[in-house]
């Protein structure tokens, strides 16, 4: 059985902490690692940092750099600019756990490949940012080019041969409105893949996190906002 797990999520834009509204409006709430610090002490399962301006500047190691001087109990994920298996390898030195995959999962798959043998699958996460349209069909968001496709056959392959350890579904539309999870977006990644399903976006209740714990694919859900 899956252990489910309630991970404590930091979005970061310029630098800054921000309370992020579906990827598109941002407040700012302070530096990163004061809002780290903080959630370390209050028992989360694990702390995610999202950098998610880092385009092709690679990723935040001095931020990383910041939060390794905490002294963090709790285990640290990072996502945000990683594009090469070296920048894996220099995130897990800088003290993250685990990684999140966004961007590379369409621009090159065989990097990911790469990255899985230099620091391990288990340590690798394939975030999906989907939304549903208006004719029920579910997209995957690039958000670099904020265009939105059918999940692609690359990107299938990734988790159906499980490149990564577990796959992090990302309502981007509801992610910041506390209106709950879209659980169709679940669904349409399931016939994918039988790994760990991770949900984040729209969650402010215990009654909206329940039913996703309890799908048999359920591993944990991320809190944000």
């Amino acid at each position: 059985m899956l252990r489910k797990r309630l991970l404590a999520t930091v979005v970061v834009r310029q630098g800054w902490a921000v309370q992020s509204f579906g990827y598109r409006r941002w407040l700012p709430l302070g530096k990163p690692e004061c809002l780290v610090e903080n959630l370390d002490r209050w028992g989360a399962d694990g702390i995610v940092v999202l950098a998610i301006d880092r385009g092709d500047q690679g990723p935040d190691l001095a931020l990383l750099e910041r939060l390794g001087a905490l002294g963090l109990s709790t285990p640290l994920t990072y996502g945000g600019g990683l594009a090469t298996a070296e920048q894996a390898r220099a995130v897990v030195r800088a003290g993250a756990e685990r990684l999140v995959l966004d961007s590379v999962l369409n621009k090159d798959p065989q990097t990911v490949k790469a990255m899985a043998a230099a620091v391990g699958v288990q340590a690798l996460v394939a975030a999906l940012p989907l939304v549903q349209a208006s004719n029920g069909a579910v997209m995957h968001i690039k958000h670099r080019t904020g265009e939105s496709a059918p999940l692609a056959q690359a990107v299938q392959s990734l988790i159906k041969n499980e490149q990564v350890s577990e796959v992090l579904v990302i309502d981007a539309e509801g992610e910041g409105h506390g209106r709950g999870f879209n659980t169709d977006l679940l669904a349409a990644v399931q016939p994918h893949t039988d790994l760990p399903l991770l949900a984040f976006g729209g969650l402010a209740s215990a009654e909206q996190i329940r039913p996703l714990l309890s799908q048999k694919q359920g591993a944990g859900v991320l809190i944000g906002n």
